[in-house]
């Protein structure tokens, strides 16, 4: 059974922040997909579209060859809301399980608190910059919770904050753990930093785990931090 997972990263990022993630499950024996996409350049909407589009052209093309295969979905903050848009919305094959990492669930204070400053709207763009920033219910509600595919969420943790935001704790110097959260799914904390969590083998780990039986580690690396999200 061909095992495919398809990545989805997030915003004002490419597929090279998620090239480790990508060697360490290439060598456990899984077809890897993770491409870049202009994800500040056109809405959620739209990149849901062409997902849709994409896991549905791989799906058809193992179907024509005869090969038996299982389609997972890895996310990084905006592609969570992506992949919840694109599962609610369009036609989709059969997702068999997806781990959203550190996802914007429930919208960002942090975005909210930045939209107003011209350099936020130059670097993150006037559509899924702008819906990500926007007051909810917004694209968050939009999205959709997607039944029928087996889904865990990873969050991070950090101690301090980097930007003068209001951010609550747990958060992981971008979105707190409040905002991650999605009630019929489970959720996972890591102590790693919005970004840097895509870096760590200890959460690679917990993906692992999710994909393989439909729950994380029994374990964590820092109890304290995962009783406080």
């Amino acid at each position: 059974m061909r095992r495919v997972l398809v990545f989805r990263h997030g915003i004002v990022i490419n597929r090279y922040f998620m090239l480790a993630m990508e060697r360490y499950f290439a060598r456990r024996g899984w077809d890897v997909r993770n491409r870049s996409y202009p994800s500040t350049r056109k809405f959620v909407e739209e990149h849901a579209r062409d997902l849709s589009e994409e896991l549905l052209q791989i799906d058809q093309q193992l179907t024509r060859q005869g090969e038996p295969h299982e389609i997972y979905v890895v996310t990084h903050s905006l592609g969570g809301l992506v992949l919840r848009y694109a599962l609610t919305h369009f036609a989709m094959p059969p997702i068999r399980r997806a781990v959203l990492m550190v996802p914007p669930n429930n919208g960002s204070i942090a975005a909210r608190f930045f939209r107003n400053f011209p350099p936020y709207r130059w670097i993150f763009g006037t559509k899924a910059g702008s819906q990500l920033s926007a007051d909810l219910p917004g694209i968050f509600v939009e999205a959709g919770v997607p039944e029928g595919t087996d889904i865990g969420i990873i969050a991070g943790t950090v101690p301090r904050r980097r930007w003068p935001t209001p951010l609550e704790q747990p958060h992981d110097g971008v979105v707190t753990v409040a905002e991650m959260r999605l009630d019929a799914f489970p959720l996972k904390a890591l102590p790693h930093g919005h970004t840097m969590i895509l870096f760590s083998r200890y959460a690679w780990e917990e993906v692992e785990s999710f994909l393989d039986r439909g729950n994380f580690l029994k374990s964590t690396t820092n109890a304290k931090e995962a009783s406080r999200a």
